[in-house]
């Protein structure tokens, strides 16, 4: 899970950095607006993803444990989007006029949210099973 979480990590800042270099030339709103539909749909993708396999595994852990780990997995995955969506929620907040759009950092905070709720269940159950 590491590796695919620090694969997560340097692609996001492989988009950050292209995204930089694109930003300053000529196409610079096509560029903003592609990177904002990429990012909204990556992170949906995986948040359905892991709500799939977190809904699953939530449902399995409790006969066969070692589910437990895959659902540690996605509630690591589900911290790293959410921590990504609150950064995009702030540049955004940044950049938009009058400011007070905060619906990203509100989406992310509930992801993050979520994470907590299934980190507190996941303690909960290890002790119970082991």
């Amino acid at each position: 899970m590491t590796r695919v979480a620090a694969w997560v990590g340097v692609l996001l800042l492989v988009v950050w950095v292209v995204a930089h270099m694109l930003y300053l030339g000529p196409i610079r709103d096509a560029t903003e607006v592609t990177l904002a539909w990429a990012v909204t749909l990556t992170a949906s993708s995986a948040v359905v993803a892991a709500l799939a396999v977190l809904a699953f595994g939530l449902a399995a852990a409790g006969t066969r444990p070692a589910w437990l780990r895959f659902v540690s997995g996605a509630r690591s995955v589900a911290a790293v989007i959410g921590c990504a969506l609150i950064v995009v929620g702030l540049l955004h907040y940044r950049d938009t006029e009058p400011r007070g759009d905060a619906l990203w950092i509100a989406v992310g905070a509930a992801v993050l949210v979520g994470a907590a709720v299934v980190h507190w269940w996941v303690i909960r159950t290890e002790r119970r099973v082991y």
